[in-house]
C-alpha cells in the first residue's frame, strides 16, 4: 500500500513537473526570431536611410532641372555693350516703320506733286549763328543755315535736253540755306524738277530719248551757256524708289570754258516718269559736314510723289 502511494506519488510529481516544463525545442525557436526580426528592423532601417541619404544628393539637379525647364524665361542676361542706344534703336525703328523722325514734317509748294519731308529748325539740323561775327560762307558751323522750304532754284541739266518748243519745267526746292543766302554757294539742296509728260514716255522711253539728245547736245558746237561742255552717262542701274521704277544715273559733266581751267565733274541723277510728269531729282551742294550730308539723303529717301 504504501509502496503503491509512493509510486503515484513520485508518478504526480512527475506530471506536473512536466506541465511546468517547456520543451526544449520551443525555447530556442522564440529565442533565435525575435534578435533576426530585430536584425532585420535595424538593417532596413539602414538601408532606408542610405536610400534616402543617396537621393537626397542625387535628386536636386533632377528636380531643379524638371522645375526650371517648366518655368517660364522672365529674365535674359545681357551684355551691357550689346545694348542699343535708345535714341539710335527709335530711330531706326521710325525710318523701317515709314515714319518720321520727330519734328518733321512733310511740305509742298503744290509743284510736280511731290513732297519733301523737311527737318525742324533746331539743332543738329540747324546751325545757330556766331555772335561774333559773319562765319566763313563754306563753313557751316555757326552759319545759321537750316532747311528751308520751299527755297532755291537749281537748273535741271539733264530735263532741260527733254524740252520741246514752249515747255516749262517746274521745281521743288529744299536748301540748307540762312535766311539771307540767295545765290552763289549751296551747302546742300534736294531738288525735283518735272515737265509735263505729253508724249506718255515710261522710263525707258525717256532714258533712251534723253541719251540721243545729250549725243546732239554733246555735238552742238554752239555756246552752252552755264551747262557743261559734254555730258556723258557713265552708268545707268533701274531702282525700285519712292513707289516707282526708276533710274539712277552717274553722269560725268565736263565744263571747258574759254578763259578758264577745263574741269570734270560726277553727278548723281534720279530720272522717273509717271502719267503726269517726267522727273529729275537729285541731291547736291558742296559741304562736308556729315550731319547735313546725312540729313540731305534722308530727305531724298523720303520723298512722297503723288
Amino acid at each position: 500500500m504504501e509502496i503503491r502511494n509512493d509510486a503515484s506519488t513520485q508518478d504526480i510529481q512527475q506530471d506536473i513537473h512536466s506541465q511546468n516544463q517547456v520543451t526544449p525545442n520551443h525555447l530556442p525557436q522564440n529565442k533565435s526570431k525575435t534578435p533576426l526580426l530585430i536584425l532585420a528592423v535595424v538593417i532596413g532601417l539602414i538601408a532606408f536611410g542610405f536610400g534616402g541619404y543617396y537621393l537626397g544628393k542625387q535628386s536636386p539637379s533632377n528636380d531643379k532641372l524638371t522645375i526650371e525647364s517648366a518655368l517660364p524665361t522672365t529674365t535674359t542676361t545681357v551684355n551691357p555693350s550689346e545694348v542699343p542706344d535708345p535714341t539710335v534703336t527709335t530711330t531706326i525703328s521710325k525710318t523701317q516703320s515709314g515714319s518720321l523722325p520727330s519734328g518733321w514734317s512733310y511740305k509742298t509748294n503744290n509743284e510736280c506733286g511731290v513732297k519733301f519731308a523737311v527737318p525742324p529748325k533746331m539743332p543738329p539740323y540747324y546751325q545757330v549763328s556766331d555772335p561774333n561775327g559773319p562765319p566763313s560762307v563754306t563753313e557751316d558751323n555757326g552759319s545759321g543755315r537750316f532747311w528751308d522750304f520751299p527755297r532755291g532754284a537749281v537748273y535741271p541739266n539733264l530735263l532741260s535736253k527733254l524740252m520741246t518748243g514752249g515747255e516749262e519745267y517746274k521745281q521743288a526746292t529744299t536748301m540748307y540755306a540762312t535766311a539771307d543766302e540767295a545765290s552763289g554757294y549751296v551747302s546742300a539742296a534736294v531738288v525735283v524738277s518735272c515737265l509735263p509728260n505729253t508724249n506718255n514716255l515710261n522710263d525707258l522711253s525717256a532714258l533712251n530719248t534723253l541719251k540721243a539728245k545729250l549725243q546732239a547736245y554733246n555735238q552742238d558746237t554752239g555756246e552752252k551757256g552755264m551747262g557743261a561742255s559734254l555730258y556723258t552717262i557713265k552708268s545707268s542701274n533701274e531702282v525700285s524708289r519712292w513707289g516707282n521704277k526708276a533710274n539712277d544715273l552717274s553722269v560725268t559733266e565736263d565744263y571747258s570754258k574759254p578763259g578758264a581751267e577745263p574741269f570734270s565733274d560726277t553727278v548723281e541723277y534720279t530720272i522717273f516718269t509717271t502719267q503726269k510728269f517726267i522727273y529729275e531729282v537729285r541731291v547736291m551742294g558742296a559741304s562736308n559736314d556729315q550731319v547735313v550730308k546725312d540729313t540731305a539723303k534722308q530727305i531724298f529717301q523720303n520723298l512722297s510723289f503723288e
